[in-house]
């Protein structure tokens, strides 16, 4: 009988966390200015045995959710963002402070037993990235020529 892989399993082999980009870069942003935040992510591959059977692993981002420590979030959201001057996905600071942001990548999984073709595994596995941390400043603009 061949072997089923759960989101146990899944869990278990382990899957990277997903790089947070945070823009502007360096931890300071500036009230009601929108900060830009993507995900750079890719599928992984794990091969294992199981049972004396070889089993592949493959595990792709589904969606991704940020916490922003200001009670703001956002997600989950299958757009990953992108750099600037993409935009698609920001927060925006409406209060000073110093704040944890936190993004967890959810995961889909699917095996393949010796070669068959691929099953998917009945369920997700969320993994938190390392927290990163934001200090919103108060300031003033000004245009100039």
């Amino acid at each position: 009988m061949l072997p089923t892989i759960t989101v146990a399993d899944v869990r278990r082999v382990g899957l990277p966390p997903s790089t947070a980009g945070l823009q502007p870069a360096g931890g300071d942003v500036v009230l009601n200015v929108p900060v830009n935040v993507y995900v750079q992510s890719a599928q992984v591959t794990r091969d294992v045995q199981v049972l004396g059977f070889p089993v592949t692993i493959r595990a792709t981002p589904a969606s991704f959710t940020w916490t922003f420590g200001d009670g703001g979030s956002l997600g989950p959201t299958t757009d990953p963002g992108a750099p600037y001057p993409a935009m698609s996905t920001t927060h925006t600071y409406t209060r000073p402070g110093t704040y944890p942001v936190t993004l967890t990548t959810t995961y889909s999984a699917e095996f393949s037993v010796a070669g068959l073709p691929f099953e998917p595994v009945d369920g997700t596995v969320d993994v938190a990235s390392p927290t990163a941390t934001l200090t919103a400043h108060a300031g003033t603009t000004v245009l100039t020529r």
